[in-house]
């Protein structure tokens, strides 16, 4: 057996807070959660200076998405937007927030947009954040922030989208590794008594997947009723991520340290999939 469980103690939860559908969602989820585990919420909202550096270039130009028609780009109606955006966020974030009953605090920070929401969440348990927020996207896929956020931040990360609902299966990868025994002590946190958990076995032979149940059927013990055990003697992120597809899981609970897979492993799987993930970062 490698390494001992250990659950990780959520107390201060920070969202990130743009108002698109993805953050929205991210801002339900995390009240939800603190509401659970009784912890505090801090929320984050940031002026994007890129912008605001942009408007104030001769050249600029602002393209409507849906007439495709441009007009110059004014620096100061830029400023009135994102002072309406951040009042939207606040008035969004206070009721969300006393909806769940929960501690709270909010902030307003102008700055390089993943740069800021690292900062912030620095001394919190949980990150969370949408998987894309306001600038639009060719393809699916991470956001800026969230693919700076799996990468560089320095808490657990929960990247969610429209649809997460804490009702809904939870999914963890396991292999057997600290890191993966985190992940299910957390999951454990995170299901309510009606939800399923789901439990990818990643192994290479048939022993090895016997021996990764026993492991995992000793850590839940009685605490989860409805359980399935899926055999996963894969470890590229494309074959795994059809596997999660096939689960459609509500939020995919996996480490970002295993003996099995690849830390760019899970980065790339984390791209791929379009479901709601919560990463538990391994310790620095």
């Amino acid at each position: 057996m490698t390494g001992v469980a250990k659950r990780i103690t959520i107390k201060r939860i920070t969202v990130a807070i743009d108002c698109s559908p993805h953050s929205r969602a991210s801002l339900f989820a995390a009240a939800e959660i603190a509401g659970m585990l009784q912890a505090e919420l801090l929320g984050v909202f940031v002026e994007d200076i890129n912008l605001i550096r942009m408007a104030e270039l001769p050249f600029s130009q602002e393209i409507h998405l849906h007439t495709a028609r441009s007009e110059p780009l004014d620096s100061l109606k830029l400023e009135r937007l994102l002072k309406l955006q951040a009042k939207e966020a606040h008035e969004l974030f206070i009721q969300t927030a006393e909806r769940f009953g929960i501690p709270y605090r909010f902030r307003k920070l102008r700055g390089m947009v993943p740069t800021e929401v690292l900062e912030a969440a620095l001394g919190t348990d949980l990150l969370a954040m949408g998987r894309s927020g306001r600038t639009p996207v060719c393809c699916r896929g991470l956001g800026s922030t969230a693919k700076k956020a799996i990468r560089e931040a320095k808490t657990n990360i929960l990247l969610t989208r429209p649809g997460l609902g804490t009702d809904s299966p939870l999914l963890v990868i396991y292999d057997g590794s600290t890191g993966a025994k985190a992940a299910l002590e957390t999951a454990l946190g995170f299901v309510r008594e009606e939800a399923s958990l789901h439990v990818f076995l990643l192994g290479n032979n048939v022993r090895r997947h016997a021996f990764l149940k026993d492991e995992v059927e000793m850590i839940l013990g009685k605490r989860i009723a409805k359980k399935e055990f899926h055999v996963i003697p894969w470890t590229d992120s494309r074959t795994i991520a059809q596997c999660i597809h096939m689960i459609e899981p509500g939020l995919l609970v996996l480490s970002d340290t295993s003996d099995t897979i690849s830390t760019e492993t899970v980065y790339s799987l984390i791209d791929t999939i379009d479901y709601p993930v919560l990463l538990v970062k391994s310790p620095m």
